[in-house]
């Protein structure tokens, strides 16, 4: 049997360079200081963020979970975390919409047999966690911007 993935998204316009916006983004160590849905955030590794990489992220009302990135480029990263009956990928893009600005497009997308389950009992979360991320991407984005 077949399980239809669902997946979640949010834009948000950025009064930053997409470069920039990608930069603050891929900075998962910062996330805790932006990002309101993060609790807690453990990168063991420093520099660059790297394909393969783990990283344990604790969300407000939600179980620490293991994130592995899955790509890393220009526009932004992508990570998955398995949980028993789900795949979540969380995928971060960037563009350029202009001179200095830009949109990021924020999605979050489970995958597997307990996805609909998940979506049913979460997913209000989930809108409201994406909703958190833009508004904060945004914030840190533009203030780092105006340095």
């Amino acid at each position: 049997m077949r399980t239809l993935g669902i997946a979640y998204h949010r834009k948000v316009e950025i009064a930053a360079p997409a470069e920039e916006v990608a930069r603050v983004l891929r900075d998962v160590a910062g996330w805790p200081r932006w990002n309101a849905s993060v609790a807690r955030l453990d990168r063991p590794a420093s520099g660059a963020l790297t394909v393969g990489e783990t990283v344990r992220l604790k969300q407000h009302r939600l179980p620490e979970n293991t994130w592995t990135v899955t790509r890393v480029d220009g526009a932004g990263f992508a990570w998955t975390a398995t949980s028993p009956g789900v795949r979540t990928t969380g995928d971060h893009q960037v563009r350029p919409t202009g001179p200095g600005r830009s949109e990021a497009t924020l999605t979050l997308r489970l995958d597997g047999p307990f996805a609909r389950p998940t979506a049913l009992v979460g997913g209000r979360l989930i809108r409201r966690y994406l909703d958190m991320e833009a508004d904060g991407l945004r914030r840190e984005a533009e203030r780092d911007s105006a340095r």
